[in-house]
């Protein structure tokens, strides 16, 4: 970056940081604080400054507005001395914190062919998944989730309750790994015993149907005894009995709509699950009856599917969110500071609201600047939607766009100041 634009970019964070309304975090003064400066070694080089520490609202509005930071970070931990060396701190504790960013979400090939405002959709849809996790496995209140938009390509959640602070790395892992793969489904998969009124019926090992014959009328396969067994279901009690069920059911519905060979493909796809059995569950899909025993989980009355081809399907399609496990496990770790700016977007670390939370457009709510228009030299292809409007500019073009343009194209790295 050259320093006319470096200048250029500092002098408008540093009109933001002046004007704008900071909300600051909970026990500010007991927290440490760092920053990355639009100093020379920017942007080749991001020089952290932490270890600092503020004991008024005032103190650290000055730094701000003084220092124009590209990036500012909070401790998630509190301590008794925030601005002395990591061994002498002397960690009081730490809000449980999550990092949902695109890198974690979407693979390197849908990161290729998706646009900047496809990839915050898809990390969007993530986060709303977490959102029901935290409330509805672990018990948190709307009230108790601080959702903000990270100001560039994902979203962080804050929870500040007394009772995460004093949480160690290993319980906070745990949380990571039961949002991220949950238990095992065969905790689900359940025989319920049926009273056959005295009779030895058994059950296909091939077909499942049952029968009372040793040999198998349908496929004349070998049957086994039910005696002493039951069943087939897939048990829904707790968020993740119900959210197995759901994600199972979506997957079918979708299944249904596709054309035979698409699904067959699909299906194919999942340990366990051959043409004919693909075959066998397109059918399956397409019969009310049959759809109507799936969503009440009696999965045993579907012939054909043992409890193993089950099993493969329901891990196939079961919800799981990918979060940055170590961000979350980390006692210690610096968060972005909820309204401050993204030095490498220039958008706002906007603190958002759940209930609102689908309305919310990064690209047009999270842009504090300007229309005046900025002439800008392009360094390499790029296209971003922002305030409604499409900016499309090329490498060696000379450009005139609205500022807050000009100021995401500087950040990202594009463009220059002519």
């Amino acid at each position: 970056m050259k320093e006319e634009t470096r200048l250029f970019v500092k002098r408008k964070f540093k009109e933001y940081y002046t004007r704008a309304r900071i909300e600051l975090p909970k026990d500010f003064w007991m927290r440490e604080w760092g920053f990355v400066l639009f100093d020379q070694y920017f942007p080749a080089k991001l020089v952290m400054r932490r270890h600092k520490s503020f004991t008024t609202k005032d103190d650290l509005m000055h730094y701000l507005g003084e220092n124009a930071p590209a990036h500012a970070y909070y401790s998630s931990a509190l301590y008794q001395y925030p601005a002395a060396d990591m061994a002498k701190k002397g960690w009081i504790g730490s809000d449980l914190i999550f990092d949902l960013d695109a890198d974690h979400i979407i693979s390197e090939a849908e990161f290729k062919r998706s646009s900047y405002e496809q990839v915050l959709e898809r990390v969007k849809e993530e986060t709303v998944k977490l959102i029901d996790f935290l409330i509805n496995d672990f018990g948190f209140g709307e009230d108790d989730i601080e959702l903000v938009f990270s100001g560039s390509r994902g979203y962080h959640i804050h929870i500040k309750t007394d009772e995460v602070r004093g949480l160690g790395s290993r319980e906070r892992r745990e949380i990571v790994d039961y949002v991220g793969r949950g238990p095992d489904v065969d905790v689900f998969l359940v025989y319920k015993a049926i009273d056959y009124g005295g009779e030895e019926l058994r059950r296909c090992q091939y077909c499942n149907k049952i029968t009372k014959m040793k040999i198998c009328p349908i496929c004349h396969g070998n049957t086994t005894s039910l005696s002493g067994q039951g069943d087939l279901r897939l048990l829904t009690h707790g968020a993740w009995g119900k959210r197995l069920l759901k994600g199972l059911i979506d997957f079918l519905h979708e299944i249904a709509e596709m054309e035979e060979e698409k699904a067959i493909t699909a299906l194919k796809k999942i340990g366990g699950v051959g043409e004919q059995r693909a075959r066998d569950l397109i059918r399956v899909v397409k019969d009310e009856m049959s759809m109507k025993r799936i969503a009440e989980g009696k999965l045993g009355q579907i012939s054909g599917f043992p409890q193993s081809a089950w099993q493969e399907i329901i891990k196939s399609v079961r919800v799981r969110i990918d979060t940055d496990a170590p961000v979350t496990a980390d006692i210690k770790r610096l968060i972005r500071l909820p309204t401050s700016l993204h030095g490498k977007s220039s958008l706002e670390v906007k603190p958002l609201r759940i209930e609102t939370f689908n309305e919310f457009d990064p690209v047009v709510d999270a842009v504090v600047f300007g229309d005046s228009p900025v002439e800008i030299r392009v360094v390499r292809d790029s296209s971003i939607t922002l305030n409604g409007e499409r900016y499309k500019v090329e490498e060696g073009e000379i450009a005139s766009v609205p500022e807050h343009a000009a100021l995401y194209f500087i950040c990202r790295g594009v463009a220059e100041i002519k």
